[in-house]
């Protein structure tokens, strides 16, 4: 088995290194005793986003992805409120309303944050 692993890395191993360096005489790794001209900017920027965003996501057909959607609006409520209302459908039969199959697929802790997450978007 050893011997099939050899020849391989021996013919990735350069198509590895060829496709890591950078080919942008401008763009150099920080190096310790240089000053570099320009820094590799970074692969990723981090972007602060509410928890309760992705659970809300559900939400978005009829609330809007802002909570203002019309008639259905549920953005600026308090999150007691809307806690309070997802809690009463949770209580109520499945089949009475959509709604009511949408709060018991949420946990008690979920509900919780899609409720803030709503009660923090704008008017």
């Amino acid at each position: 088995m050893l011997k099939l692993w050899k020849p391989l890395v021996a013919v990735l191993a350069p198509l590895l290194v060829a496709t890591t360096a950078c080919s942008d005489p401008d763009i150099v790794a920080p190096d310790a005793s240089a000053a570099p001209s320009r820094t590799a900017p970074p692969m990723a920027v981090a972007v602060a986003v509410h928890p309760g965003r992705a659970l809300a996501a559900n939400c978005f057909q009829c609330h809007g992805t802002d909570g203002n959607a019309g008639e259905l609006k549920i953005a600026g409520e308090s999150a007691s409120e809307i806690v309070g209302e997802l809690n009463e459908m949770r209580a109520a039969p499945p089949g009475r309303n959509i709604m009511n199959v949408h709060a018991l697929a949420y946990t008690l802790a979920e509900i919780a944050l899609i409720a803030d997450y709503f009660s923090k978007q704008g008017h």
